[in-house]
């Protein structure tokens, strides 16, 4: 869902505000490692340059005491050594030149250290100390750098506070004697940069990072603004308009056509079989049928025209400046042709078409909300009148829309309110003599006195994804219905009960364990169960469906291929689905006494069906010739008005008790006594009925 102008706003300003205080953090960070490296990096260079100097100054006074003992020593003196010597209080240190005559005695003589040496060797950027034994003997600042001298601490290498200042300080000792005093050097740090300057600088990138902090926010803000306009204008998926873009057009196409006295027409489509392919396939392959059919509908139409996408796989297309009705019948035939090829995506080449309603400005109409509506009426009854095809608006079609939306609210509130009923019509076995076979469940409506056929409300609930609520309530009512008859009277033991499923039931994936749960709950077999499939059902290797149907073939329950010959695929799904039973469609068995070519087709059939070993069923017979034809043509159970109508549970129950005497199921002599059986047609060879458990017993 696209966000708010506003919300986007707030949330940018926090972006922002947390954005600029996180820019200061690390301004203030950078400049701290800065300052402390570069105190780091300069400590480490004056140390090493004071302890340098520290060494070229001893070296030096070394060199000094040395000369002057060679020169007091008299001629043809041998070698001399010095060492180190203090006074009884510690306060007084001598460099002592031991000479060693060559007539092997020995000669010493004693060098006072004192401030004069300190102070030549001293420079003015320096502070040296003598310390020995722990005490600071001598400075190079003389008797001013008595206190600093008290606060010494000789063993320290490296950077020292002094004074809120920093200093280095290097200590040399002169040798490795243990009473060799120390010489410590000590020079102020000096920084490039003062503390005052690093925050400055430390502001100044604050402020630079601050600045691509806003202009990075405003950019990204901008583009959002933008992306907010296009998804509140356009269709995230194809990127063609949608509704709110559609209405903003239409009424200016709808000036345009008054002001210029042109005619204006609006094309509302509906691709046919998309939903079959979206639940088989994937969304993933809906939505690339999807952008595909939006390329092809914008090439069908001008520049200036508009093609809007209003959800699902409904679009309009809305052409402006035609000459007359003809130009809206043309472009409605370039369209259907154009979506009628097919598409080809991940390998599959998958067929659509679209079916279109037309509706023109002028008109009944001239708002855009009502061009739309009465584009959406005549769109189904393009639809009714089949697939690929357009159709114009007239005044009935309003009506009907009327009607349709008035029929989906109280279907909504009947399914609510346990409106509907199960009605049941038996299917009889017709060999060695009419017997029950079993009952098919057929959904009904009696709604505001009056009975709603099924071909008005099934459909309805097709679309509207009603169907399954339904088919799931008719599966449950069956099931239990069927078990207390069972319960109830022992003959109906080996009868099966029909249910008819639609294919969204099966799309939903978890249709077996709805079936195991609804056969738990009843207790019913589940051989006692036949699930009739339409023929038109579309079956992909890739989806759950295949699945679904072993996995109910693998509880007991038996398959049937409902309208079988209707379709355009059943001999492929013949061999695809685990099929048990064929039901031969009513509109072949009509005119079968009449017609040879209906017959015919009868027979290709029912040869179709033995010879996979499949029972055959004929559904709609009507008189007692069509039941001879079929019977003698190999198909035995049949179902229809001849052997009764769908009837309420109680009137079932009726004749379920009448058959313990009599055969309710033969036409014309209902009261002939002959035991009901049950038929088990599972095989051409032993196409026979078989009888059914002993009247009165119950078998679990």
């Amino acid at each position: 869902m696209p966000m708010s102008k506003e919300r986007l706003d707030l949330q940018a300003g926090r972006r922002l505000l947390l954005a600029i205080a996180a820019a200061g953090v690390f301004a203030l960070l950078t400049c701290s490692a800065f300052y402390l490296f570069e105190i780091e990096r300069l400590t480490s260079r004056q140390l090493a340059a004071l302890a340098h100097y520290a060494g070229q100054t001893m070296h030096a006074a070394d060199l000094g005491w040395q000369r002057a003992a060679a020169d007091g020593a008299q001629s043809g003196a041998g070698d001399h050594s010095l060492s180190w010597q203090f006074d009884a209080t510690g306060q007084q240190i001598s460099r002592v030149a031991t000479l060693h005559l060559p007539n092997g005695r020995s000669a010493t003589r004693r060098f006072p250290i004192d401030n004069t040496w300190l102070a030549a060797s001293h420079r003015p950027d320096l502070r040296l100390y003598l310390v020995g034994r722990g005490r600071v003997l001598a400075s190079s600042l003389g008797e001013a750098g008595a206190g600093e001298a008290s606060a010494l601490q000789p063993q320290v290498v490296g950077r020292i506070a002094r004074q809120d200042a920093l200093f280095v300080q290097a200590p040399m000792r002169w040798d490795d004697q243990t009473d060799s005093p120390l010489l410590v050097v000590q020079q102020r740090l000096s920084l490039p940069f003062s503390l005052g300057e690093i925050a400055l600088a430390g502001l100044f990138l604050w402020g630079i990072l601050a600045g691509l902090i806003w202009l990075t926010v405003g950019i990204w803000l901008n583009k959002a603004l933008q992306q907010i306009q296009f998804l509140a204008y356009h269709d995230p998926l194809t990127g063609l308009i949608n509704r709110a873009a559609l209405r903003v057009g239409l009424a200016h196409m709808l000036a345009e056509s008054r002001r210029n006295h042109t005619l204006l027409a609006i094309f509302y489509l509906d691709l046919d079989r998309f939903k079959i392919i979206n639940d088989s396939l994937g969304h993933a392959v809906g939505d690339l049928v999807l952008k595909e059919t939006a390329q092809r509908l914008l090439a069908c139409v001008r520049d200036t025209d508009f093609v809007a996408r209003l959800g699902g796989d409904e679009f309009i297309v809305l052409v402006g400046e035609l000459a007359g009705a003809n130009d809206a019948a043309a472009i409605a035939r370039k369209i259907i042709a154009s979506l009628a090829e097919p598409i080809r995506v991940n390998g599959h080449h998958l067929q659509t078409g679209c079916s279109i309603g037309i509706a023109t400005h002028p008109g009944s109409v001239a708002d855009p909300d009502g061009l739309i509506k009465q584009a959406d009426s005549a769109m189904y009854a393009a639809k009714q009148m089949g697939r690929g095809r357009y159709h114009y608006y007239d005044e009935s079609l309003g009506a009907k829309a009327d009607l349709r939306l008035s029929l989906e609210l109280r279907m909504r509130e009947a399914l609510g309110k346990g409106g509907f009923a199960v009605h049941y019509q038996p299917v009889v076995c017709d060999q060695g003599g009419m017997r029950l076979n079993g009952f098919e469940a057929l959904l009904r409506w009696h709604c505001g006195g009056e009975d709603i056929p099924p071909t008005d409300f099934i459909p309805l609930a097709e679309e509207t994804g009603l169907i399954v609520p339904l088919g799931d309530w008719v599966l449950r009512q069956a099931c239990t219905q069927m078990r207390a008859w069972q319960q109830e009277f022992g003959q109906s033991q080996g009868l099966s009960m029909s249910v008819n499923v639609s294919v969204r039931q099966l799309h939903g994936g978890d249709f077996a364990d709805r079936v195991a749960s609804a056969l738990a709950e009843s207790g019913l077999p589940p051989s006692a169960l036949i699930l009739e499939l339409t023929e038109s059902l579309y079956v992909d290797p890739h989806t759950a469906i295949p699945d679904t149907l072993r996995r109910l073939q693998k509880m007991g329950v038996r398959l049937a291929m409902d309208d079988f010959g209707t379709g355009y695929s059943s001999l492929a799904n013949l061999t695809r689905l685990p099929i048990d039973r064929l039901k031969i469609d009513r509109s072949f068995v009509s005119n079968i006494a009449t017609d040879p070519g209906e017959l015919a087709i009868a027979h290709t059939i029912i040869a179709i069906g033995q010879q996979l070993g499949l029972e055959i069923v004929a559904e709609g017979v009507e008189t007692a010739q069509q039941a001879a034809l079929l019977n003698n043509s190999g198909c035995h159970i049949q179902q229809g008005w001849l052997f009764g109508r769908p009837a309420a549970p109680a009137d079932i129950a009726q004749k379920l008790f009448a058959s313990r005497t009599a055969n309710p199921w033969q036409p014309g002599s209902s009261t002939k006594p002959v035991a009901p059986t049950a038929c088990t047609d599972s095989a051409p060879a032993k196409n026979v009925c078989a009888p059914p458990p002993r009247l009165g017993s119950v078998e679990h």
